[in-house]
């Protein structure tokens, strides 16, 4: 059993093997990433732990994966919880000092790409192609990029008041204030 730790994450691996998660592990494209962990189980202090089919990382960025074995499966799982699992993940791989991460659902049964809420959803059938589209970890850069993107712009330029760019930094702040 491998055991990764960064406060105030754990990664277990779990040694059993699903049965249905065979298929999907064998589709799974290993080339661009230097590690993989499977069954993989994330604990943080007093919260319910996540749980991953699969983990992988390189140099730069970490890729988390659940794995649907059925349509139905995927159907009960809400939106809602696909973007609070994403959000998750890109707080671990940010806790491991990764600049950026994917998170996916593989589907086993669907025939093309969707999107569950915000989370790309895509056939295991495509699974053995797939190139992840990192994301950044760093919340804060996104959030000035948005900025200086609406400040930019010359068509409907966002105004510019002392109020408007104070509740902005305001935000700003918190957000590194959490980190």
């Amino acid at each position: 059993m491998i055991e990764l730790r960064s406060e105030p994450y754990t990664l277990i691996s779990r040694p059993d093997v699903q049965e249905t998660e065979k298929q999907f592990r064998a589709c799974l494209n290993t080339e661009w990433c230097s590690g993989v962990m499977f069954n993989v189980l994330v604990h943080r202090k007093f919260a319910q732990p996540v749980e991953y089919d699969a983990v992988l990382w390189n140099d730069y960025s970490m890729m988390f994966i659940e794995y649907k074995d059925s349509k139905n499966a995927y159907k009960r799982m809400s939106a809602k919880r696909a973007q609070q699992v994403s959000d998750f993940s890109k707080n671990i791989a940010r806790k491991f000092g990764f600049d950026e991460y994917a998170y996916i659902l593989v589907v086993n049964g669907i025939s093309e790409e969707t999107k569950k809420g915000e989370v790309v959803t895509i056939p295991l059938k495509r699974l053995p192609s797939y190139v992840p589209a990192p994301r950044s970890t760093a919340s804060e850069l996104d959030y000035v990029n948005k900025l200086v993107a609406q400040y930019e712009r010359t068509e409907n330029p966002a105004e510019v008041t002392r109020e408007r760019v104070i509740r902005e930094l305001r935000v700003l702040k918190g957000m590194i204030e959490q980190l």
